[in-house]
């Protein structure tokens, strides 16, 4: 039967035969790695997704990220690409990949009779990642099983602790025995699924009892091993993922712990998969020891849920094990506990400047930016461009970290570009990846989005090559926000709940705390007050999320907004009253004035346009411009509707011109502008001038409508629009024009008020009475004007 062959540079790919040459010489790669190089170069005229490549590897689509991406870099590194020149296979970001080499396609005559392989019924599928098939036995293999002491040690532990239960286990056509009950530990450890050859079959119960026993060690109540097995003896090893969800093996508030090992190029992949008892997270360890890899996979997930690893009293810690401990401590944001590792460790690893660094981060975490300076100032005096590039660049990339969060893109660029300058070629794909991030993060600030788009699609690409699922995620949560920044709120919360929930998964905390503030936001730009707050639930209160102050401020001022868009004015002035008493008037400066902003905002809805015009004015400074221009131009808004509310005109038409000469310093012309001309309608309709506002109303929504603005921009524009219709008697046009937001008058007040003025100017009695009652329903503490 024929059959096509691909011909790309000089390698020839069969794929009836399972074949891929370079030349003469065959090339081995796993099952995985060749299936997804046919998929990818038999549809080389377009991309392929992600989900889709998953689902044609592996048969499902909700694979981790860094199985793919390792794959992909195995693949790439086959055929000659690298994180930086993709010649064959180039990332697409946000989507997935496409194969961009020219291909030859020849059709090959295969034997007549040639008939598929046999497939086994209880063959396992590749949850990890793919390992080569194992070679056969040669005198060059035989070294091997020396090698691994320590694997050979728990193979022997293993097959004396549970071979009896699985001796005596009886035949499945024997169902007279009543199943063993459901466990009720804090955890179960599963038997693992092992995909490195028949060799290492072993390691389904032998790592299964490594796993369970350093979980009792590290404190976390754990069922015994020959209780689990047990338990699943008649189970199929193909369904062992299902074990996760299964309700008769253990209950809800059970951790069940899957693992699973991988053996590629030498190196051992460890990933246990935990869900239950409010728990649903993965973790990944890698090393050249089956049970090292393990060890540090335990460990990380024994921080991440907040227990302190064993310590090993026969084996010195050494400086990779402390920087992982510290490293999977502050990802569950417990940064007490990291400290405690470093100050426990010994003092000649305490003086590494590697853990100079760690502490460096810790105190990035929790908010300490000043702290961060100085010991990365410090630190960077100590070490040499040329012999500690690496680290150099590390701690480049921590530092231009700290300035970004202090407000300051400018300071962060220039350390950025060094750290990637130092970064590039190093080997350590995860540091340049960071790099890479931080500077498109610098790029999103300044509304660069093509160079910020080309800074992330260069992180991701690191990311995949290093297996780092959680830099990915850090990369699809700024793709996200860049979403945002255009005016694209749907779409942004699209892309930040995906990334959210693979951040929570991978239990970095802070990181999925700053994905749901920013979705509590947006839902508010896209009028969804209500499912604003009730995602503000997720962080509150925030002492019990975050040891970072400042980050805990945060959360309160986007809880306050959310609280004050429901109509609970007094709750949301109590979170103002606690930013304004407590927090730091110098590390937390850029906080406070948001937070007045929104106490302005609060006087205004009250009725109280003095105190709001005064507020609002002592919010317009410098400070807040640089830091958040969104929340400076609400400023802007609430202060001169206070003015126009005090009628005082004189003054509101000066502070009108002073708002829209600021705006004309924006660049590039954007959404802003709408406001300005807003402000200048409303102005002239406070004057008396109607048929001028009136016209500079209709160029602010041609202007909304040609950018595409959000709902919540919409709305501030038509619904003084409509009022100034329905005041002029234009009752058609007003009917008309607030048709565009009546899908919004059930959820927000300004929407749900239009239908009030315009029903009570058409006497329809019970139009007016439905449009009055659900305003009082938004309104909470809110008059309905």
């Amino acid at each position: 039967m024929n059959h096509p062959l691909y011909r790309f540079r000089d390698f020839t790919l069969d794929p009836a035969a399972r074949e891929l040459r370079q030349g003469a010489e065959p090339i081995e790669l796993p099952t995985s790695a060749f299936d997804c190089l046919v998929y990818l170069i038999e549809r080389r005229e377009r991309a392929v997704g992600r989900d889709e490549l998953m689902a044609a590897i592996w048969g499902r689509a909700d694979v981790a990220d860094g199985l793919l991406g390792q794959t992909l870099v195995r693949v790439r590194r086959v055929l000659g690409d690298t994180g930086n020149e993709q010649h064959t296979i180039r990332t697409v970001p946000r989507f997935g990949y496409r194969w961009v080499a020219p291909v030859d396609e020849e059709t090959a005559a295969g034997p007549a009779d040639t008939a598929p392989a046999p497939v086994a019924p209880d063959a396992e599928p590749a949850p990890a990642l793919e390992a080569p098939a194992p070679a056969a036995a040669s005198p060059a293999a035989a070294p091997r099983r020396a090698i691994w002491p320590a694997v050979a040690a728990l193979a022997v532990v293993a097959a004396i602790t549970l071979a009896a239960w699985l001796w005596r286990a009886p035949p499945a056509t024997q169902a007279t025995a009543a199943p063993p009950p459901a466990l009720t530990t804090a955890a179960l450890v599963l038997p693992a699924v092992v995909e490195a050859g028949e060799d290492w079959a072993w390691l389904r119960l032998g790592l299964m009892d490594l796993v369970a026993a350093r979980l009792r060690r590290g404190d976390l109540a754990t069922a015994a091993s020959e209780s689990v097995v047990a338990l699943v003896r008649d189970r199929p090893v193909s369904h062992a993922e299902s074990l996760l969800d299964a309700s008769d093996i253990a209950g809800a508030d059970t951790l069940r712990i899957l693992p699973s090992v991988d053996l590629a190029d030498g190196r051992w992949t460890v990933k246990l998969t935990a869900r239950g008892g409010g728990n649903d997270l993965v973790v990944e360890a890698r090393a050249a020891d089956a049970i090292a890899a393990a060890r540090e996979a335990v460990d990380t997930l024994l921080l991440r849920l907040g227990h302190r690893p064993p310590a090993d009293a026969n084996r010195p810690q050494g400086l990779d094990e402390l920087l992982q401990r510290t490293r999977a401590a502050m990802l569950a944001d417990r940064l007490d506990l990291a400290g405690d590792l470093i100050r426990d460790a010994d003092p000649a690893l305490r003086d590494r400047p590697e853990i100079a660094l760690r502490q460096a981060q810790i105190e990035l975490r929790a908010g300490a930016y000043d702290a961060v300076d100085a010991r990365v100032s410090a630190l960077l005096d100590r070490l040499s461009r040329e012999r500690d590039a690496v680290l150099r660049g590390r701690a480049l990339t921590t530092l231009a970290t700290s300035d970004v969060r202090r407000g300051r893109p400018a300071d962060a660029a220039p350390r950025y570009a060094e750290a990637i300058t130092l970064l590039t070629d190093r080997g350590d794909p995860e540091a340049l990846g960071a790099a890479y991030l931080g500077r498109g993060i610098v790029a999103i600030l300044r509304d660069d989005y093509q160079a910020a788009l080309a800074d992330l699609g260069l992180a991701r690409t690191e990311m995949d090559a290093a297996g780092d699922a959680l830099g990915v995620a850090q990369v699809d949560l700024n793709l996200g926000v860049i979403e945002a920044r255009r005016q694209r709120p749907a779409q942004a919360v699209a892309a930040l709940e995906e990334a959210a929930a693979r951040l929570k998964r991978l239990g970095a905390r802070a990181e999925y705390l700053a994905a749901v503030v920013a979705i509590a936001e947006l839902q508010q730009d896209l009028l969804e007050p209500a499912a604003a707050l009730a995602t503000t639930e997720a962080f509150w209160p925030p002492e019990t999320q975050t040891p970072n102050p400042r980050l805990r401020w945060k959360l309160t001022l986007v809880r306050g907004e959310a609280l004050a868009e429901n109509g609970r004015l007094r709750d949301a002035q109590t979170l103002v009253d606690r930013v304004a008493h407590e927090a730091d008037p110098e590390a937390d400066a850029a906080v406070r004035a948001q937070v007045a902003a929104l106490g302005a905002r609060l006087a205004l809805a009250r009725g109280d346009a003095n105190a709001a015009a005064t507020l609002a004015a002592a919010t317009l400074t410098p400070l807040l411009e640089q830091t958040d221009v969104a929340r400076y131009l609400r400023a802007w808004t609430t202060r001169l509707a206070a003015l126009r509310a005090l009628g005082d005109r004189a003054l509101a038409a000066s502070e009108t011109a002073r708002f829209r000469a600021w705006l004309e310093t924006q660049q590039p012309p954007d959404w802003r502008r709408v406001y300005g001309d807003v402000a200048a309608a409303e102005q002239l309709r406070t004057e008396g001038r109607v048929d001028e506002a009136l016209d500079v109303y209709a160029r602010a929504l041609a202007r909304a409508d040609e950018l595409a603005v959000t709902p919540a921009d919409l709305v501030e524009v038509i619904r003084p629009y409509s009022l100034a219709l329905i005041e002029a008697g234009r009752f058609g046009q007003a009917r008309a024009l607030s048709s565009r937001i009546s899908r919004w008058a059930d959820s927000d007040l300004r929407a749900a008020s239009v239908f009030v003025a315009l029903n009570a100017a058409l006497n329809q009695a019970d139009a007016l009475q439905q449009a009055q009652s659900r305003a009082q329903t938004l309104a909470g503490e809110r008059p309905v004007r």
